[in-house]
């Protein structure tokens, strides 16, 4: 039996955690221990506890609230994250060094975990990525700009890279490891699990990559139960701190469709207060692929899974980013032709508009069943298996070269 430490730094909600769920139960299968190390355990009990996977509290930057420069490249949201601090990224990085000495892995798997990456270059372990692509730049240098919707000059993206690799190498140095040559060293890894489909890939101009296909929970979650009372159906998940919630909830109930809404961790107070005839609101997360097959068209934020699980099923969709990889995926799925996206600093927050063009002109829905019928094939029930099986060899090459 061996070992897996999965680690997570960097983003929010539960995605992560659960996207590598179907990973971890399948090593578990083959007889292998895994061990969670979140940034957030608030649904790690709920997510875990089932299936028995011991959790800890990652280490992270504890945030300060202080006003922080949109980062137009990779370096700039390390350097959001802390990677400007020399003191601070040192002791994070030395505590990540103590999980790794108490937990002794046989393998890592990093999701969007810079420090843990870097912390573990003093170890003799394979480590490797996972997650959407966002968070496994290209290996060039200067790393791209990923607003290119905004001018960033290519002096502009060096300075902030220089200044990350700088602090980044001066912590290796007092830990009496070798320095990077470029900051994308960062990421020499035994093998990274970009998990998504070529067209989604948020740097999919700037690479070419083994992609694994998207993480879609196929049974965790209720069944969906539709309102009796509207024509089309329109699945909903959205964070409750969506600021144009309000508006949206207020359109919603005024239109002809039958919606299902999902909202984590919303109050029954609030379900009574919004819900209607035609908007059934579920603080319960819903079986995304049911959800999917059964729906018209769904609205999301831009998380891949949710993405990825209704362009399968061949349905448009309305995002509502309300981050940058958010932002990046919507782009990708308007260049796609499978839907449209609506940007929090829209003023104008006309959902019902655009809903009923998603709706009522077919070229979308025609778009999206298109990208189904290409991936067709597609498991992510098989990709869950094949990924483990190679963890599972990773793991034992590790060894072989170890015992060599």
């Amino acid at each position: 039996m061996a070992r897996v430490l999965y680690c997570w730094e960097l983003g929010a909600g539960y995605g992560h955690t659960a996207a590598f769920l179907p990973v971890a139960r399948q090593l578990k299968s083959l007889g292998h221990e895994v061990i969670f190390a979140l940034k957030d355990l608030e649904y790690a009990d709920t997510l875990l506890a089932e299936d028995h996977f011991c959790y800890l509290q990652a280490p992270i930057r504890w945030p300060d609230n202080r006003p922080q420069t949109p980062a137009s490249s990779y370096p700039g949201i390390l350097q959001n994250a802390g990677f400007a601090d020399k003191t601070g990224l040192l002791t994070r990085v030395k505590a990540w060094q103590s999980l790794y000495r108490h937990v002794a892995p046989d393998l890592i798997i990093c999701d969007h975990a810079p420090t843990a990456l870097l912390a573990a270059r003093k170890f003799d372990m394979p480590r490797a990525g996972f997650g959407t692509g966002f968070f496994s730049p290209p290996r060039i240098s200067p790393m791209p700009n990923i607003r290119p919707w905004m001018r960033v000059s290519d002096k502009a993206l060096s300075t902030v890279e220089s200044q990350v690799l700088s602090t980044t190498n001066s912590v290796l140095e007092c830990l009496n490891t070798p320095p990077l040559r470029i900051l994308a060293d960062l990421f020499e890894l035994a093998d990274d699990f970009i998990c998504t489909f070529p067209e989604l890939d948020h740097y999919r101009q700037w690479r070419t990559a083994n992609y694994w296909g998207p993480n879609i929970l196929q049974t965790d979650g209720i069944e969906p139960i539709w309102p009796s009372v509207g024509a089309e159906k329109i699945f909903v998940y959205l964070r409750p701190e969506y600021p144009g919630l309000e508006v949206l909830l207020k359109q919603l109930r005024a239109s002809p469709w039958s919606i299902l809404m999902h909202i984590p961790g919303t109050t029954p107070a609030f379900i009574e207060k919004n819900s209607s005839a035609n908007l059934h609101i579920t603080p319960h997360p819903v079986i995304i692929s049911a959800a999917a097959n059964q729906c018209d068209l769904g609205i999301c934020h831009g998380g891949l899974a949710t993405v990825s699980a209704f362009l399968l099923a061949g349905k448009p969709l309305l995002t509502l980013p309300s981050q940058l990889e958010q932002l990046i995926s919507a782009q990708n799925i308007l260049a796609l032709g499978v839907g449209s996206y609506i940007s929090a600093e829209n003023k104008n927050l006309n959902y019902k508009a655009a809903l009923t063009e998603l709706l009522r002109n077919s070229k979308h829905t025609q778009a999206a069943q298109q990208f189904a019928g290409k991936y067709a094939g597609f498991s992510s029930a098989q990709q869950a298996i094949d990924i483990a099986k190679r963890c599972e060899m990773l793991m034992k090459d590790a060894y072989i070269k170890g015992n060599s």
